[in-house]
C-alpha cells in the first residue's frame, strides 16, 4: 500500500516537473471588437483584411488570445452571436516577439 501510493505520487510529481514550458498558463481570452464600416478596420484591427472580410460577411472581428509561458498567441477570426468564433487563419504569434 505505502508502495503504490509512494509510486502514484511520484509518478504525479513527475509530470508536473516535465511539463512543456509552452503550456497554458490561463484560460484563452476571445477579444470581439465593434466594428460597423471598413475604415474602422484600417484604424485599429491588427489584421484589416480579416476585420474587413468579417464585416462582408455580417460578422464582427475578433482575437482569441491564448497565454503561454513564452508569450500570447492570438488567433484572428470571425465572431457571430449564434455560431461563436471561427479562425480565418493558422495560430501563430502576434504583438509582442519579446516577452519581458
Amino acid at each position: 500500500m505505502k508502495l503504490t501510493l509512494a509510486l502514484g505520487i511520484s509518478v504525479i510529481f513527475g509530470f508536473v516537473l516535465w511539463g512543456s514550458p509552452a503550456d497554458e498558463i490561463s484560460k484563452p481570452f476571445l477579444r470581439v471588437f465593434p466594428s460597423f464600416r471598413p475604415e474602422e478596420c484600417e484604424d485599429w484591427a491588427i489584421r484589416p483584411f480579416i476585420c474587413k472580410q468579417c464585416l462582408k460577411e455580417g460578422k464582427r472581428y475578433a482575437q482569441e488570445i491564448r497565454f503561454f509561458e513564452d508569450g500570447p498567441y492570438r488567433t484572428h477570426g470571425c465572431y457571430a452571436e449564434p455560431g461563436g468564433f471561427e479562425s480565418l487563419e493558422e495560430e501563430r504569434k502576434t504583438g509582442n516577439e519579446s516577452p519581458r
